[in-house]
């Protein structure tokens, strides 16, 4: 084998050198295509500084510096369907979030409801999330329903939520202590410290899994519900065209995924450093540990299935309960028929609009009352005056057509709405409701009678100014003596 000179090894390592080099540069240009790229791209997208709750899971927190929660996954949404690329400021409350919209140096949060305060220096996307607000108390409490039956108890609010404007502007006689967030707020009535506390279901749920505060229980609903948006600072309000084209894009399956990745999620407790020493301190009890935690998990599992069973029985008995409160709110409790406030509403407040007296045309109104029912009452007692006023209900409520109102005006009088009928078909339906009358088998055999007065309503008359002039025509039907009907 030839040794190499000096010369030639000389060379061969120059040209190594050489090649190494450029391999080298060739690696920096590329890099630097990739990086200009990236440049580019970066500044083709709108760059949005965004703060949140950092302590309001699910709906958002800060963990290990990083934004996640429920706006979380809509903010990346909203990434993929515009050009808008959000970049978080870390934030120690929600208080501070707040503070920095104020200033400008966040342009925008994720998740919050929209209240006329918050206006001021915000502007808000469409709705795209909503959420009920529930009522905690101890389950030693009784059921209270809403905030009117919560009495002189001491309820328990959020700083800085919008529950704490409600609160003040609707019920300002509830007593109230402010809370740094919704976790303290729990523990004040798991502790005893308050009576009741108000939050969304979705985090107190949530907290409730977090903490095993299985002595509180959902003692009723809280107010209006969350309509959560996206707020943005005045100067950036250009960009809610954008953001709610972005909304629009979200699909119902996109919805249905975010929901379902975060409802009653188990929420991971934050580190405590404190329990981290002494788990440290006491290693030789690691094994025992698990053991307990073990038979711990078993039994929270338990405690989390019955929580989830006793909230979704509350669900429909609220919902009934909405039912039935809405039937109340329109309806006479003794005979069932339309109530003063549901004729008032339907007939009496629509007159005012224009364009509503126009279509209620060809209508009649017929008012009623029971002839001498004070002398029944007086004879027989207020329980069997009761009992007629049911039935001459079920008389009126037999007489009339499917598309007439029956409305009780209040104690003894009634009114009947008849739509799309001229004035001899209104005094046929009076003479029909007398034949019935006369024919029926009331209570003691006790013969009841009524007088009518009819109205027609005139072409762009007023419907108060037609109700009255069938009230003079009953007058006069009772001042000729009773037991007849008299037309305006």
């Amino acid at each position: 084998m030839r040794t190499l000179s000096r010369l030639e090894f000389s060379s061969v390592l120059l040209i190594t050198l050489l090649i190494f080099i450029t391999l080298i540069n060739a690696k920096h240009a590329s890099a630097s295509v990739v990086e200009t790229q990236s440049f580019i791209n970066l500044k083709n997208r709108n760059i949005i500084r965004y703060c949140v709750d950092p302590d309001w899971l699910p709906y958002e927190a800060i963990v290990d510096g990083r934004h996640t929660g429920i706006s979380s996954d809509y903010l990346a949404l909203l990434a993929n369907y515009t050009d808008l690329t959000f970049v978080l400021m870390p934030t120690s409350s929600w208080r501070q979030s707040l503070e920095l919209l104020k200033q400008g140096e966040c342009e925008l949060t994720p998740i919050l409801n929209q209240t006329p305060k918050r206006d001021a220096y915000l502007s808000f996307s469409d709705i795209f999330f909503k959420s009920p607000n529930v009522l905690v108390s101890l389950k030693s409490q009784p059921f209270l329903q809403g905030f009117e039956n919560i009495g002189d108890r001491l309820l328990a609010i959020p700083k800085d939520y919008r529950l704490v404007e409600y609160i003040q502007q609707f019920y300002p006689t509830i007593n109230t202590v402010l809370t740094k967030n919704e976790r303290q707020g729990l523990e004040k009535v798991a502790n005893g410290e308050a009576d009741v506390f108000v939050g969304s279901m979705f985090s107190v749920n949530a907290y409730i899994q977090q903490h095993g505060l299985t002595s509180l229980k959902i003692a009723g609903w809280g107010g209006p519900e969350d309509e959560l948006r996206i707020g943005v600072i005045h100067a950036k309000q250009d960009l809610l065209s954008q953001i709610n084209a972005g909304l629009a894009k979200i699909t119902q399956a996109d919805h249905i995924s975010v929901y379902k990745k975060w409802h009653n999620i188990t929420v991971v407790e934050d580190i405590d450093y404190s329990l981290v020493v002494q788990v440290v301190t006491a290693l030789g009890m690691f094994i025992l540990f698990l053991l307990y935690r073990t038979m711990c998990v078993s039994k929270y599992n338990v405690h989390l299935e019955t929580s989830n069973k006793q909230l979704q029985k509350l669900q429909l008995e609220l919902e009934k309960k909405n039912c039935d409160l809405d039937f109340l709110a329109q309806h006479d409790p003794l005979t069932k028929l339309y109530n003063r406030q549901y004729f008032n509403q339907t007939f009496l407040d629509d007159a005012r609009q224009p364009q509503k007296k126009m279509r209620q045309n060809n209508m009649s109104l017929i008012i009623i009352d029971i002839d001498f029912f004070k002398a029944i009452n007086d004879k027989h007692g207020h329980t069997i005056g009761d009992k007629i006023l049911v039935q001459v209900a079920q008389v009126l409520q037999a007489s009339v057509r499917e598309l007439d109102v029956v409305a009780r005006w209040g104690g003894e009088e009634f009114v009947v709405v008849c739509q799309h009928v001229a004035l001899h078909d209104a005094t046929e339906l009076c003479q029909r409701i007398t034949d019935e009358l006369s024919h029926f088998h009331f209570y003691h055999n006790i013969k009841v009678t009524c007088s009518f007065g009819i109205a027609l309503l005139g072409e762009n008359e007023p419907i108060q100014a037609c109700f009255e002039r069938a009230d003079a025509a009953l007058y006069k039907a009772k001042q000729s003596g009773r037991n007849q009907y008299c037309s305006a």
